[in-house]
């Protein structure tokens, strides 16, 4: 079976880790690795966040999208930095592709969509096709039902994580989007036909008398408990913390790697330890203090818009388990002082 039969989703929230668990994978020398995709051409006919017994109809259209993938050459989907010698490339090739990138890059001043010439398209059944993907994680049900042999890793990021660093992100004005986030109410609509906004009898009225907080608290509750739902009785997900990543960078990584079936790779750990020893302080950089980054938030964001976010979560099953986890650290911690 060709690899794209064999496709490993990287999916997840924007501001979650998507980009550094990536590259990630990227570094292993036997996979092919496209960077947001969906972003630059949009999934045809699939809905933001399709109904999973709907999976059906979309499988032609998810089908013919995965496999364009490895023949896109813009420089957003396949020249995202640093690059990665592959098994599959001869030394020459490397360099040409090192630079095509150099080329796009320059060309994409002028025109966004210049090719990377040089890149790998062509792959053997040897290599896994890798797609990282902010955009399509309510979509993640239906494509591992069109794709069963699908391997996918759904990246969660502590939700005051994420709401911090997306704000943190608005106010440089890092995003294209200058409406911000939590005032994108298109989005919002597209997801009050999920089964938790039914639930809690949520619509668009309701939302616009929240905080901005709050609102961004749904949208990480509903993106999130979409894809745990439509994907719990696959077997074929695998959630990872991105804080329990930067916590432990090396063995988080060897178990992602275990669970889509790759060898671990002495260029993989590499980067990691590249990655992790200096701070470039770039906003969608990968070479930042992980434990800094995890725990930003706790600093940024105020006891009050703390508690407010988790009130929302701890409506999803993945908020309530993040909320039981810290009350869990926090006794334990109490229990230590009291004991010393």
């Amino acid at each position: 079976m060709d690899s794209h039969g064999q496709p490993i989703f990287l999916f997840g929230m924007p501001r979650s880790g998507t980009t550094w668990i990536g590259k990630i994978f990227d570094s292993h020398p036997r996979t092919l690795y496209r960077h947001e995709p969906d972003s630059w051409s949009p999934v045809p006919a699939v809905p933001l966040a399709p109904r999973l017994e709907d999976a059906p109809r979309y499988a032609d259209h998810m089908k013919r999208f995965v496999a364009s993938i490895a023949s896109m050459t813009v420089p957003k989907v396949c020249a995202k930095t640093p690059l990665f010698k592959k098994d599959y490339q001869t030394s020459a090739a490397f360099q040409l592709q090192k630079m095509g990138v150099m080329t796009a890059k320059l060309g994409g001043r002028l025109s966004p969509g210049f090719p990377v010439f040089g890149t790998t398209s062509r792959v053997s059944e040897n290599v896994r096709l890798v797609w990282k993907s902010i955009e399509s994680l309510a979509r993640l049900g239906v494509f591992l039902d069109c794709f069963p042999n699908a391997r996918a890793i759904h990246i969660v990021r502590h939700p005051c994580g994420y709401v911090s660093s997306v704000l943190r992100g608005e106010q440089r004005s890092h995003f294209e989007d200058n409406s911000g986030a939590s005032e994108d109410y298109g989005i919002y609509h597209l997801l009050m036909d999920t089964d938790l906004a039914r639930k809690e009898s949520l619509d668009l009225q309701y939302l616009a008398s929240l905080t901005p907080v709050e609102r961004l608290a749904w949208r990480w509750v509903l993106f999130n408990e979409k894809a745990v739902k439509d994907c719990a009785d696959t077997g074929r997900v695998m959630i990872v913390s991105y804080d329990d990543l930067c916590r432990d960078p090396i063995v988080v990584s060897q178990d992602m790697f275990e669970f889509a079936g790759l060898d671990w790779a002495a260029q993989t750990q590499e980067f990691l330890l590249a990655s992790t020893s200096k701070d470039d302080g770039a906003y969608y950089g990968v070479f930042k203090d992980p434990l800094a980054a995890a725990s930003r938030w706790q600093q940024e964001l105020s006891e009050e818009n703390q508690r407010r976010i988790m009130a929302v979560v701890a409506k999803g099953s993945l908020g309530r388990r993040i909320s039981l986890q810290e009350t869990e650290v926090r006794a334990a911690g109490f229990a230590g002082e009291c004991s010393s």
